[in-house]
């Protein structure tokens, strides 16, 4: 059950959402800002790298901005422009203003007015190339970058925005690279952007998985542990993220050993003791989850850690144990869905708890009624479920369609639903059942899961 609200505890379906590998985590735009935020700090920080007195009505082109007064601010930027010509085309900067200020529009015909007015500037064809490639236009994005890079080469008058642009080409063109699976050529890509910033953790977790991909798995680890070495306070452990790459080069064992021995290596580290703690049970290595959350409850009793400790005696079908671990997070942190959803599903197990079990569900809907979030599909699917289970079927397959028609849900609910499902769609439940074993990723009931479908005459 888990949930994109930051205050929320994620019991199971967590390991996409740590891989720190994602192809677009890359810095491909500059982050975006809202107009009331916008500064001539942000506005400008990609062009030059300190602001001075020609650029002082910037800020007062930005305020003028925000009252609607679009051709005052733009004749404004013109002359900035022009006492700098070090920056970029004032069309840009106001393009980069109306994105901030969700007039994508506007945005649009400043980039096209930059293009006319001054065709030997990248700036503008970076920022459509990038467009492009959030996309998903991948092809598209490549011609329009590599242009973008032809113009950055003849830039001469601005080297601190000539490195930002041929850098934001770089990492875009890995990511189609990525994207294409074409790991040598990601990797020199990468190379010198993590020579230019060893620091950089995004640049590093790219470039190692690239490294791994292309068939070069040690020195996918020399990286990760130097960078490790220099960055311990906030990076995972280097053998962590090797042994996520093996995972998905379907290499079990090999993630495994990964795994035991960051968990050795660090027996106080309260965060590593976790992250293998929640790959164990996902990947059904219960005694290495048992041994992880002990030892990481032991250095920090957190609110994470005391649900680690409840879902492993949820594993073990020791709902009584996990009741009790629940009830006292409960009362430490009262509108935490995370903990309110286990403690339903726990307690709907224990015989005379069953209503309260069903009140706790029915409280997380409350919580989070919204089936437009994950979050909100999950707990209305545990309702359902807990309905489904003590008579109220009719109710429960109401919800059900709505969930399923709202979108994803975590594998636990996926199960929930091919339950419910059983009686009057068994195809549909077959499919969900099919999806849950062949996604791999295990939770309490996963080998009951496997069993029906393995049983069932379909």
């Amino acid at each position: 059950m888990t949930s994109s609200n930051s205050n929320i505890i994620h019991a199971s379906g967590w390991l996409m959402a740590v891989q720190i590998f994602s192809i677009f985590i890359a810095c491909t735009t500059p982050q975006s800002t809202n107009a009331q935020e916008l500064t001539s700090g942000t506005l400008l920080r990609p062009h030059i790298e300190n602001l001075n007195a020609k650029h002082d009505d910037v800020t007062q082109a930005i305020e003028i901005f925000k009252t609607g007064d679009f051709t005052q601010a733009k004749q404004l930027l013109d002359s900035v422009c022009e006492a700098d010509t070090s920056l970029p085309p004032s069309e840009l900067l106001l393009a980069t203003m109306f994105q901030a200020a969700n007039r994508p529009l506007l945005a649009r015909a400043e980039l096209e007015n930059a293009m006319e007015n001054r065709p030997t500037d990248p700036g503008a064809l970076l920022i459509f190339a990038e467009s492009a490639i959030q996309n998903g236009r991948y092809s598209e994005a490549e011609i329009l970058f590599e242009r973008a890079a032809q113009l950055a080469m003849k830039l001469t008058n601005n080297d601190y925005r000539k490195q930002n642009i041929q850098n934001r080409i770089a990492l875009n063109s890995a990511a189609i690279a990525e994207y294409r699976k074409s790991w040598s050529e990601a990797t020199e890509l990468l190379k010198p952007l993590s020579a230019q910033d060893p620091d950089n953790s995004n640049v590093v977790s790219r470039l190692s998985r690239s490294l791994f991909k292309s068939g070069k798995p040690d020195e996918a680890l020399e990286l990760l542990e130097k960078h490790w070495n220099k960055n311990k306070t906030n990076t995972q452990r280097p053998e962590i993220t090797l042994a996520i790459l093996y995972q998905e080069a379907n290499d079990l064992n090999k993630a495994e050993d990964l795994m035991v021995a960051a968990s050795e290596l660090d027996l106080a580290n309260a965060g590593n003791q976790t992250t293998v703690a929640r790959w164990a049970l996902e990947n059904g290595k219960l005694e290495l989850a048992k041994k992880c959350v002990e030892r990481a409850f032991k250095a920090e009793p957190t609110l994470e850690t005391k649900l680690l400790s409840a879902l492993v005696a949820r594993y073990q079908e020791d709902y009584d144990t996990a009741k009790t671990i629940l009830e006292a997070a409960h009362l430490e942190s009262p509108a935490n869905l995370g903990i309110i959803l286990e403690l339903a599903i726990a307690l709907s197990n224990i015989k005379g708890e069953e209503n309260r079990g069903l009140q706790y569900a029915q409280l997380a809907v409350k919580i989070q009624p919204d089936l437009r979030q994950p979050s909100g599909r999950n707990a209305a699917m545990s309702l359902a479920w807990l309905l489904y289970r003590f008579g109220g079927q009719a109710e429960a397959e109401k919800i059900l369609q709505n969930v399923l028609m709202a979108g994803q849900i975590s594998s636990e609910c996926s199960y929930f639903a091919a339950r419910i499902l059983m009686n009057k769609n068994r195809p549909a439940s077959k499919q969900l059942l099919e999806e849950i074993i062949k996604d791999g990723r295990q939770f309490p009931s996963f080998n009951e899961a496997k069993s029906i479908y393995e049983t069932t005459i379909w």
